[in-house]
């Protein structure tokens, strides 16, 4: 398919040169969310994992990932697509691959952004009536969480960014300011111990693995804005590896922060790990901290809902464009060079994904967060697998001129790795999920559907336009 029938098919192109490599480090950060993965996953981890240890297998994990995007960033280089594992994979294993782990990625940052907004809402509501006593429900928050998403997603990233950035520095602002005023209360908590053997694998090991790498989701937003990135390749190196030197140290900073906090952290943090980090704010920065934490907390929901949001609404463009999906997904604002109709779709979803929730007024952060928390962890450790495997293959065929180290050994090491952690995660799925119920345990099944979905999609349509940007 030449580029004009292509363009002409989809609608349009996404707009070029928006977003560098210091935006695109922000919405890295963003998806992650640090201060909600402080007060969740990594609270979670020193409950429940090896307590202060968390710090130490933190650094492991990072060192993990690091291996990882040598080969993820190997990959920039030959292929630049908005649906960045779509075509990675597809690169190395095939375009059947490819469009099955497409459409892998695509429920989960489908379901990622919806269960960001209904957390948004539930702590938006929570913060408000705490500080100013007025009784609304979560939902009505939702709805103007979806609205400002909806805005932003249609006015595309060069405005994003700039939300997703302030936000994010808020989030370290805050982290620091709570680290120095224990470092300065308590100096003596400050244990090197915390990166011994003794404390990295002494408890449940595989629980702090699964939490320490579920703080790292959204690892792939650096390539997913290759079309829209200035200088490209370089934007996306640079920034794959600042995003990930970023949390690396904001995650070490604030585990070892509230570790050094309390004389026995595990039991302080087993007491009710939800709580954690603003009972520790309370102790060491006032009370003052409690409705400051609050609100951040809710806004950086928001913000990491935003990032998914993009993150869906380029996979939704991307299949448009390969016709994997209708066509019609792929066609852009004609003004803006957004993927509108793409976003606009992903935010009826995420109504589809709360509606259930509203109508019979359960509690969407009891009965939706465990779903999306076990899917998006299998899928993207699933799809950070495929691609370790896709460079090999690639490599092997003779395709690839970079070095051995980045095309086999890296690729190799990380892919053994990320499978045992993938198999720890099936393993230990309740304790990631925090939930028993039947219906969340069947819920990997929903990207497996996917896959194969996807898969037989792509042999439908013939020879998909995988290729069409590469």
């Amino acid at each position: 398919m030449t580029t004009e029938t292509h363009d002409e098919l989809s609608g349009g192109r996404l707009k070029r040169d928006t977003i560098g490599a210091f935006g695109l480090t922000f919405m890295v950060v963003a998806a992650a969310a640090p201060l909600t993965a402080m007060a969740s996953n990594l609270s979670l981890s020193l409950a429940f994992g090896v307590g202060g240890g968390t710090v130490g297998l933190l650094i492991v994990v990072a060192a993990l990932l690091g291996i990882f995007a040598v080969a993820y960033v190997v990959l920039s280089r030959h292929v630049t697509n908005a649906g960045a594992y779509y075509a990675f994979i597809g690169f190395g294993l095939g375009k059947t691959a490819g469009a099955g782990a497409a459409f892998v990625a695509t429920v989960a940052y489908n379901l990622a952004a919806g269960g960001m907004i209904a957390a948004t809402g539930y702590f938006a509501a929570a913060t408000v009536e705490s500080e100013l006593g007025l009784d609304a429900p979560w939902y009505a928050y939702g709805v103007v969480a979806l609205a400002l998403t909806a805005y932003l997603g249609r006015r595309g990233v060069e405005i994003t960014q700039r939300f997703t950035t302030g936000i994010s520095l808020l989030q370290f602002a805050v982290i620091i300011a709570l680290g120095v005023a224990i470092l300065w209360q308590r100096p003596g908590g400050w244990s090197l111990g915390v990166f011994t053997p003794g404390q990295m694998f002494e408890g449940n090991v595989a629980m702090t693995l699964v939490f320490c790498i579920l703080s790292f989701v959204g690892f792939e937003a650096t390539a997913i804005y290759g079309e829209e990135a200035k200088a490209a390749r370089r934007s996306i190196k640079v920034a794959t590896y600042t995003s990930l030197a970023l949390l690396v140290a904001v995650f070490v900073f604030s585990t070892w922060s509230i570790t050094a906090a309390f004389p026995d952290v595990q039991a302080e943090a087993a007491s009710d790990p939800g709580s954690l980090v603003f009972r520790t704010a309370d102790t060491y920065l006032g009370g003052w901290s409690g409705g400051v934490l609050s609100t951040l907390v809710t806004i950086s929901f928001l913000a990491a809902g935003i990032a998914f949001h993009n993150m869906a609404t380029r996979y939704h463009y991307a299949l448009g464009r390969a016709r994997l999906l209708p066509v019609r997904l792929a066609h852009t604002h004609p003004h803006l060079g957004t993927p509108s109709v793409g976003s606009a779709v992903q935010i009826g979803i995420s109504v589809l994904i709360l509606a259930p929730f509203v109508i019979t007024k359960a509690d969407p952060i009891i009965n939706l967060f465990p779903a999306v928390s076990g899917i998006t962890s299998l899928s993207l450790t699933a799809l950070m697998i495929g691609c370790c495997a896709s460079i090999v293959v690639a490599a092997v065929a003779g395709r690839l001129p970079e070095s051995r180290w980045a095309t086999m050994v890296a690729p190799g090491v990380a892919g053994v790795s990320l499978v045992a952690i993938c198999g720890i995660i099936i393993a230990n799925y309740q304790e990631v999920t925090g939930s028993t119920e039947l219906v969340i345990a069947l819920m990997p099944l929903i990207p497996v559907a996917a896959a194969i979905y996807g898969a037989l999609a792509f042999r439908r349509v013939g020879d998909a336009d995988l290729d069409a940007h590469l």
